[in-house]
């Protein structure tokens, strides 16, 4: 977790508190060909308070990975 406690808090509820851990996510995606299927584990951040969800540009990445790997399974 970051060294700011602010950093921490949830940006909605301005109360909880943000704690990450490892989420499963299924999903499916359009390409320039068809609608690929999807599912990744990545970083989730999720209140303690209000249930407030967000990812950050690592869980991005892997979003991206995930769906270029099954596009390329096409070729």
């Amino acid at each position: 977790m970051s060294g700011s406690e602010g950093e921490d808090r949830c940006e909605f509820c301005k109360q909880g508190k943000m704690v990450k851990r490892d989420e499963q996510l299924s999903f499916h995606q359009a390409t320039s060909r068809v609608y690929v299927s999807c599912r990744v584990a990545i970083p989730m951040r999720t209140c303690d308070r209000c249930g407030a969800r967000s990812w950050d540009e690592a869980a991005e990445a892997i979003i991206e990975r995930a769906v270029r790997q099954e596009y390329d399974k096409l070729s």
